[in-house]
């Protein structure tokens, strides 16, 4: 009776906690995905019409100036999916490697950054390399995603 109920029911949460959180992986995933695309999209509008990417002090969260109409209303505001916030940086230096301009997702003492191997992985392997360290989306300071647009 009762211990063939437990029996089952420990089945299914072994089996069922596994795919739940493989599911919550994708979801995030995809939603950061879709993120770096319209952001990416905004500011490459913006660097064709003014000849240059807008200036940036990577600020988590700050929307950088001349981007209020294209960032305003969008997720760059609030906490990503990942934890962290949507950060501009222009000629940064990222564990070594500079780029020319990048999004980044950081930290703050509040609104850590998820530091899910799993989850990091799942979303480099969805928009980039599958490798953390190489490619346009790697580890930066801090195990920061860095999403590269321009080297």
């Amino acid at each position: 009776g009762c211990s063939v109920l437990v029996a089952v029911l420990s089945i299914f949460a072994a089996v069922g906690a596994p795919m739940v959180r493989r599911l919550v992986i994708q979801a995030r995933v995809e939603a950061v995905q879709n993120d770096l695309r319209a952001f990416s999209a905004a500011f490459q509008a913006y660097a064709a019409e003014h000849g240059d990417w807008p200036a940036g002090d990577g600020a988590p969260g700050a929307i950088p100036k001349g981007m209020e109409s294209r960032l305003r209303g969008t997720r760059w505001e609030i906490k990503t999916p990942i934890g962290g916030h949507y950060a501009w940086d222009v000629n940064g230096l990222h564990r070594g490697t500079h780029v020319r301009a990048a999004v980044v997702i950081t930290g703050t003492p509040a609104d850590p950054v998820s530091s899910d191997r799993n989850q990091l992985h799942a979303l480099d392997h969805q928009i980039d390399d599958a490798e953390l360290s190489t490619g346009n989306l790697f580890l930066g300071y801090r195990n920061w995603p860095v999403f590269v647009l321009e080297r």
